[in-house]
C-alpha cells in the first residue's frame, strides 16, 4: 500500500504528496472506503514487545472482515531506520505495551495499522510485516479509541451508518505531530467519497487525547514588502544584510512569490524580477508577539518554496541550507522548526539566498512562518464503559501459530535478463503495464517505470512496464558488465548516486516497425500533457533487508518490493533511480503517452545500455 500510500489502504492496498509528502496518503479517506478496500480487517492485541529492536508481536482477537490466515501478526517497526522521520517509529514503540490493542487492515502484501491516535503502513516481509512509514494523514479518517474503531468497522460491514471521531483536514504539519481539531463524521459503505461538510456531525470527541492548537501566521505566504538584491550587489555587505537592524529601504521591493520564468508567479499575483540568471538575496521582517514567544509550549515553523533552492537565516542564524542544489519549487520544499531561542519579541528578519546560474530559465521564492500554541491541555482519556471485543475461541487455541504466506523474494524467476557484452546492454522481457488495477478506484501518477506485476510489485499501479525478472538478477547483470552500484536514495533531500546508464523501451509500433525509445519520451506531464524533461539514470543498487529480525539473514530488498527502476526516490528498494528528487515530485504528475506507447499487455523489451 504504498499508496495506501497514495491512495489509501486503498491503496491500501496497494499502494506518494504533495505536501510533506511523498509516500504519505494525500487524499482524505472515509472510514467506509478504507473498510471497502481492505480484504482483511483484524482486531489485534500486543503480546510481546522488543523495544531495543523495534519489534511488536500481536495475537488475533477477532476477524472483523475476512479470515486472516494465522493467529499471530508480527511487525518490524525498526529503531528509527524505517519511515521518513525517526519520530514515526518512536511514536509507535512508545505506545507498544502488552495488552494494547490495534486494528489491522490489509490487502495482499500491504497493510495499515491504527493504534487509536496514530496509523502506520507495513509491507509483508516473509513472516513479518515491515513498517514502511507512518500515515499521520489517516487521522482524518479515524482518531479515537481502538475498541470504538473495531465496533464501527463491524457496523459498517453490517450496512449501518456510524459516527466516528477524526481530525479536521487542515494543517498537515500538525497532523504529523498528532495535533489538530477533533470532529465527528458519519461513515458507512454509502459514504465512500470524503466530504466533511456533508458528513459533519459536530466538533470534539469524548475520551480522545489530542492537543488542539491555535495557529498564528507571522509571515503569510504571498506576503508583500519583500526586499531583494543580486548576490553580487550584496557581496560588499558581507553578512550585515542578514541582521535585524539592517536598513534595506534602498533595495527593490516586491510581493511573493518573487522570481521569473514560472507561470505560478503570475497566477499568485507575485513579482517578476528583472534580474535573471544570477543568484539573488531576499529579506523580510516579521513580528513575533511577546505573548506568544513567552509561552514555553509555543512552537514556530518555517516553510520555504524555492527554485533553484534556498539558504535561509532567521536573525542571522542558519535554519535551512540546501547548498547549491537544483530543484523545482514546491509548496513546500522544506518545512522546519525555528528554535524559539533565535526569535526576539517584536521585529525579526528572515534572509534568503536563492542560488541561480547563467542559462537558468527560472527562479522562485515564497515563504510562510507560523506559530502554534495549544488551546487545550490533553486530559487523560476518560475511560468510557466500552465492552471489549473478546477473542475468537479458535484464535485462543492457536495463539502460537504463525501464518506463512511466503515472500515475494522466495518465488523463483520465470525469465532471465539477456546480457550482450559486446553491445554492453541488458535486455529485460516486459509488458506494457495496466494503468488501472481492478482493486483500485483510480489511476495514480507514475512513480516508477519498471516493477514486478501486481500483487508482488508494490508499485504495479504506478509503472510503465512490468517484468517477471527479479531486480537482483538485473543488478548481477550490470555488475557483469563492470559496473559498481552507487547509493540508492529515499525521501526528502536524498539524491541517487551511481554510474549513469541509458534506459529505453524496445517495441513494435502500429506500422510494424521496431522502435527503441527513451522512457521520458513515452510519458507526459498530466497537467497540460507537457513533455517530460530528459532523465539521467543511475545504477544505485538496492538496500538489503532482514525479513526476519530474529535471524541474521538479509535479502536484496528490491526483490521484496519488486521495484526495478524508480523515477522518484520514494523507495531505496530498487536497482536504478533517476536524478530527480522528492522536490520534483509535486511538479511532475506523470502518465504514459498513449499516442506513442503500445497497448496495455503488449510485450516489449526494456533495454539498459551501459555507457
Amino acid at each position: 500500500m504504498q499508496r495506501l500510500v497514495r491512495g489509501v489502504v486503498l491503496v491500501l492496498l496497494c499502494a506518494s504528496c504533495a505536501g510533506l509528502a511523498w509516500g504519505y496518503i494525500e487524499v482524505p479517506y472515509t472510514l467506509g472506503k478504507v473498510v471497502e478496500d481492505s480484504t482483511n480487517i483484524v482486531l489485534v492485541e500486543v503480546t510481546r514487545v522488543q523495544k531495543d529492536k523495534g519489534l511488536i508481536l500481536f495475537k488475533k482477537v477477532k476477524d472483523l472482515k475476512g479470515k486472516y490466515p494465522g493467529e499471530q501478526i508480527k511487525q518490524n517497526i525498526g529503531t528509527g531506520d524505517r519511515g521518513f522521520h525517526p519520530r514515526e517509529s518512536q511514536n509507535i514503540m512508545k505506545w507498544a505495551a502488552v495488552g494494547e490493542r490495534a486494528v489491522f487492515f490489509c490487502n495482499e502484501e500491504a497493510s495499515e495499522t491504527c493504534i487509536g491516535t496514530y496509523w502506520h503502513q507495513c509491507y509483508r516481509e516473509d513472516q513479518w510485516w515491515g513498517m514502511s512509514h507512518a500515515e499521520p494523514y489517516l487521522l482524518r479518517t479515524f482518531c479515537g479509541d481502538v475498541e470504538d474503531l473495531a465496533r464501527a468497522v463491524l457496523d459498517i460491514i453490517d450496512g449501518k451508518e456510524v459516527v466516528v471521531p477524526c481530525l479536521v483536514d487542515a494543517n498537515t504539519a500538525q497532523l504529523h505531530q498528532r495535533k489538530g481539531k477533533l470532529q465527528r463524521l458519519k461513515a458507512s459503505l454509502k459514504r465512500l467519497e470524503y466530504d466533511a461538510k456533508r458528513d459533519f456531525v459536530g466538533y470534539g470527541a469524548d475520551g480522545v487525547e489530542i492537543v488542539e492548537t491555535k495557529t498564528d501566521v507571522l509571515l503569510p505566504e504571498g506576503a508583500r514588502d519583500w526586499r531583494y538584491l543580486t548576490a553580487f550587489a550584496a557581496e560588499p555587505l558581507e553578512d550585515r544584510w542578514q541582521q535585524r537592524d539592517f536598513d534595506d529601504r534602498k533595495w527593490k521591493a516586491g510581493k511573493a512569490p518573487l522570481g521569473y520564468g514560472e507561470d505560478e508567479i503570475g497566477n499568485r499575483k507575485g513579482t517578476t524580477i528583472k534580474e535573471t540568471e544570477q543568484t539573488m538575496v531576499f529579506r523580510r521582517t516579521f513580528q513575533v508577539p511577546a505573548a506568544i514567544l513567552n509561552r514555553k509550549d509555543a512552537t514556530f515553523q518555517l516553510c520555504i518554496a524555492a527554485d533553484n533552492c534556498a539558504r535561509v537565516c532567521v536573525n542571522g542564524e542558519s535554519v535551512i541550507d540546501e547548498g547549491e542544489d537544483d530543484h523545482e519549487f514546491a509548496y513546500w520544499n522544506q518545512t522546519v522548526d525555528i528554535p524559539a531561542a533565535l526569535l526576539k519579541p517584536g521585529k525579526n528578519v528572515i534572509s534568503v539566498v536563492v542560488p541561480n546560474h547563467e542559462g537558468s530559465s527560472d527562479l522562485y521564492l515564497d515563504a510562510l512562518i507560523t506559530a502554534e500554541t495549544p488551546v487545550s491541555t490533553p486530559r487523560p482519556a476518560a475511560k468510557k464503559a466500552i465492552a471489549r471485543i473478546e477473542r475468537d475461541p479458535k484464535a485462543a487455541e492457536n495463539e502460537a501459530t504463525t501464518s506463512r504466506d511466503g515472500s515475494a523474494a522466495s518465488a523463483g524467476p520465470s525469465v532471465e535478463p539477456t546480457v550482450d557484452r559486446k553491445a554492453r546492454t541488458v535486455t529485460i522481457p516486459s509488458r506494457i503495464a495496466i494503468r488501472k488495477l481492478p482493486n483500485l478506484s483510480e489511476i495514480y501518477p507514475l512513480e516508477v517505470i519498471a516493477t514486478a506485476p501486481a500483487p508482488r510489485g508494490r508499485k504495479a499501479h504506478e509503472t510503465v512496464v512490468t517484468t517477471d525478472v527479479r531486480p537482483s538478477q538485473v543488478h548481477a547483470a550490470l555488475e557483469s558488465l563492470g559496473l559498481k552500484p552507487g547509493q540508492p536514495a529515499k525521501g526528502e533531500g536524498a539524491r541517487a548516486a551511481g554510474p549513469e546508464v541509458l534506459v529505453s523501451l524496445q517495441f513494435t509500433d502500429a506500422d510494424g516497425k521496431t522502435r527503441n525509445v527513451p522512457f521520458e519520451q513515452l510519458m507526459v506531464d498530466m497537467r497540460g500533457q507537457k513533455p517530460v524533461p530528459k532523465l539521467t539514470w543511475h545504477f544505485t543498487g538496492s538496500i538489503r533487508k532482514q525479513p526476519d529480525p530474529e535471524r541474521e539473514e538479509t535479502v536484496y530488498a528490491a526483490d521484496l518490493s519488486g521495484t526495478l527502476i524508480a523515477i522518484f526516490p520514494v523507495t531505496n528498494e530498487t536497482v536504478i533511480q533517476s536524478h530527480l528528487t522528492m522536490a520534483d515530485e509535486p511538479n511532475l504528475k506523470l502518465e504514459t503517452d498513449k499516442t506513442r506507447l503500445p497497448g496495455e499487455g503488449t510485450e516489449a523489451s526494456l533495454i539498459i545500455q551501459v555507457k
